[in-house]
């Protein structure tokens, strides 16, 4: 098996933890931005990632990637049988991949791409010197493409900062009652929520190197760090040193 990825996306975290959880065997290909549009097209509908390659089969799309997985390798099910406990977990991991995983991506791009050096290491930190030298020559035009795309206008990312605490507050009623999003047991629905907040609480367990760069603006570590004490980042910092 093989899974296309950008080494600090939080949605191929989430495709990788499962993998990593079942003990499966794979290999990790880093793409570069940009040409993977043609990179992933070869093998899927659209140009997004994660894309897990099982031979033959190109499945697109973390969640879907889960459920695949989930059926060819049911050891250590993430999965809930039970109807009602199944609509429930699959709602909030679409839910929370939406509300969480897309705003905080929209929220700390406005922030970061003014910082070429940063973003390159967190798209080619794998990869040999010479193409993080073609990163770098390519940036000005993925710098317009990643903003069209993804922070779009202030405006547009101050809705998502609200959008996002407000899902931030719902996840803590429910972990404020027990220990998982479903009760007692982890599943799907944990990881889900634990990958979108990754990229907020920099886990130490996450495979991506956190530690090795400095966040490189005090408005930027700012932001990261007035969620330090919110009781959601705790509860992601927890399973990630519990299930990871």
């Amino acid at each position: 098996m093989k899974l296309l990825v950008f080494p600090h996306s939080h949605y191929c975290e989430k495709a990788r933890w499962v993998l990593d959880y079942k003990n499966i065997p794979y290999e990790v290909v880093t793409i570069m931005p940009g040409a993977h549009m043609f990179t992933v097209r070869r093998y899927a509908k659209d140009s997004s990632v994660p894309v897990l390659l099982d031979g033959d089969m190109a499945i697109q799309g973390s969640s879907d990637i889960i459920n695949y997985l989930e059926e060819k390798f049911p050891d250590k099910c993430l999965t809930p049988k039970d109807p009602a406990l199944l609509k429930t977990c699959l709602s909030i991991e679409e839910q929370m991949d939406k509300r969480l995983g897309v705003n905080i991506r929209q929220i700390l791009y406005a922030k970061l791409l003014d910082y070429p050096s940063y973003i390159r290491f967190c798209f080619t930190y794998p990869m040999p010197e010479y193409k993080k030298v073609i990163f770098s020559a390519m940036y000005p035009v993925l710098k317009k493409k990643i903003y069209k795309t993804y922070v779009k206008s202030d405006e547009k990312v101050a809705e998502a900062q609200l959008e996002f605490d407000e899902a931030l507050d719902e996840v803590g009623v429910i972990i404020r009652k027990q220990p998982y999003l479903l009760g007692d047991t982890f599943t799907r629905a944990d990881l889900s929520v634990a990958s979108m907040l990754s990229l907020l609480v920099l886990p130490k367990e996450h495979p991506f190197p956190w530690g090795e760069r400095v966040i490189p603006d005090a408005d930027i570590k700012a932001l990261h760090d007035s969620y330090l004490d919110h009781p959601v980042a705790k509860w992601a910092l927890d399973i990630y040193q519990k299930h990871r």
